[in-house]
């Protein structure tokens, strides 16, 4: 199976997981809108994503309220669906006065397990297309596939504040 295949696979296997995620959640959010996505350096002249080198799948920088996190990307495929996605500024909503999250553009693999315990300065997914970003320690018994951890989270929750922000994603 070539490339172009299993892509297609991914990307449909994350579409029905989007379909299927849970309603209570979704009630509860509405989409916020990409204000900023160029993925043109991570696409070919045809539009098939290209491989993003083992070193840039290391580093990420979230940028918010004029500070700046670096972030250690998971080893793993959701984890580079969205690094290839990158650079992103998108507006995302508290909710619970412990999260940040948004609609990805674009649907990404997943591999969702139960959490227990959320840390400060995780980054996951939940569902195939929600972005979060968690700013508070808490017990949780919803499932999600990691992305990333901030590295030094400890400021977070002060920078994010508990209104909705707008935050910067990209690998330099």
């Amino acid at each position: 199976m070539n490339v172009n295949n299993r892509m297609m696979i991914m990307m449909a296997i994350g579409v029905m997981s989007a379909l299927s995620a849970c309603a209570d959640y979704q009630n509860g959010t509405s989409n916020s809108p990409v204000v900023h996505q160029d993925v043109t350096q991570n696409t070919s002249h045809n539009n098939t994503v290209q491989p993003i080198s083992e070193k840039e799948q290391l580093r990420m920088w979230m940028k918010v309220n004029g500070h700046r996190f670096e972030v250690t990307f998971e080893d793993n495929a959701t984890a580079n669906a969205f690094a290839a996605q990158l650079p992103l500024t998108l507006n995302m909503e508290d909710l619970h006065s412990n999260e940040k999250h948004t609609q990805l553009p674009n649907a990404v693999p997943t591999n969702a397990s139960r959490a227990n315990t959320i840390h400060n300065g995780d980054i996951m997914l939940y569902g195939s297309s929600t972005l979060v970003v968690f700013y508070k320690n808490f017990s949780s018994s919803y499932s999600y596939t990691r992305i990333g951890r901030v590295n030094q989270p400890d400021k977070l929750a002060d920078i994010f504040g508990q209104d909705n922000v707008q935050i910067a994603f990209s690998r330099d």
